[in-house]
């Protein structure tokens, strides 16, 4: 669902009107009303609205993927990506290694000089 009719079931449900809630959250009423049309909320921003409003921050994203505030992982797994940054990290610690090895060389063959 589009989330600027979710606040405004929110907000119907509450008895207030998106004017309002504009002025609570110190913003203008067509910047607030753009941003809900784009779904270009900030974190902050939909936070701030959710204190306000009293409902979870989840409310506003569809109670589907969301339990309480919390976002619920989909199914995915990051075990690939895990492995992968493991894998980099030893690359980034054999280079370093490689690279003092190599200082000292240079230090050695400067010395014979």
């Amino acid at each position: 669902m589009e989330l600027k009719k979710i606040v405004d079931t929110a907000l119907k449900d509450q008895n207030r009107s998106l004017s309002w809630l504009a002025g609570e959250m110190n913003k203008t009423f067509d910047g607030l009303k753009l941003s809900l049309v784009k779904g270009s909320l900030k974190y902050t921003d939909i936070k701030k609205m959710a204190e306000i409003l009293k409902l979870p921050a989840g409310y506003f994203f569809g109670e589907d993927r969301f339990s309480g505030n919390i976002v619920e992982e989909e199914k995915g797994d990051y075990t690939a990506q895990k492995g992968e940054l493991n894998a980099c990290k030893e690359l980034a610690a054999t280079l370093k290694s490689q690279l003092a090895d190599k200082e000292k060389i240079i230090e050695l063959l400067s010395q014979s000089r």
